[in-house]
């Protein structure tokens, strides 16, 4: 695995688009379907951010990670939020995404030096093969080394085995119309 860089963004948000494309939480924050590519562009960029972009050798799965500790205000954030607003969510719509945004803030561990795995994916055509299972032991083994735990969400049901093979425990469940599973990974 290795850093990604701006010109491996393309890659990323293909990758990205190819493997939410009918996740029930990104498609949640949309106006429309279409605006998917538009958000993965600005998660990358909140990656570059505030954390870190992963992509495997084989170019074909990837990782975006935010490190709360290094999320601060910031002008290049605040842009990026911006540009989310008006051209992928809405304004229609921002009422009902900082409603879920902050629930998920809320529910993420205060007690707890993590690093929030914000998005995994795996093109789909290498889906199914082991690909996003060793990219997933990669990042946390990185992680290991300057963190307590690891935490995600997801709302893909056939997702939750996957995450509790490699030692994740939900701890709490959220319902937006569809359930969001929230789980950690402590370090031992």
């Amino acid at each position: 695995m290795r850093k990604v860089t701006n010109k491996d963004i393309p890659k990323l948000i293909e990758i990205l688009t190819g493997s939410f494309n009918e996740n029930k939480s990104t498609n949640y924050v949309l106006k429309h379907k279409n605006l998917l590519p538009r958000l993965f562009e600005y998660s990358i960029r909140k990656g570059f951010l505030f954390g870190d972009v992963w992509i495997n050798e084989s170019e074909n799965a990837c990782a975006i990670l935010i490190d709360p500790k290094k999320k601060k205000f910031n002008l290049k954030s605040t842009w990026l939020d911006l540009k989310l607003v008006f051209q992928v969510i809405g304004l229609t719509r921002v009422k009902k995404v900082l409603k879920k945004e902050t629930i998920t803030e809320q529910t993420l561990p205060k007690d707890l030096d993590y690093i929030h795995l914000w998005f995994l994916g795996v093109s789909p055509n290498a889906q199914g093969k082991g690909i996003g299972t060793e990219l997933l032991k990669a990042v946390i083994e990185h992680y290991r080394k300057s963190k307590k735990g690891m935490c995600l969400e997801t709302s893909t049901i056939k997702n939750l085995p996957f995450y509790e093979r490699e030692g994740f425990k939900v701890y709490s469940t959220k319902d937006f119309g569809f359930k969001l599973y929230f789980y950690k990974k402590i370090y031992y």
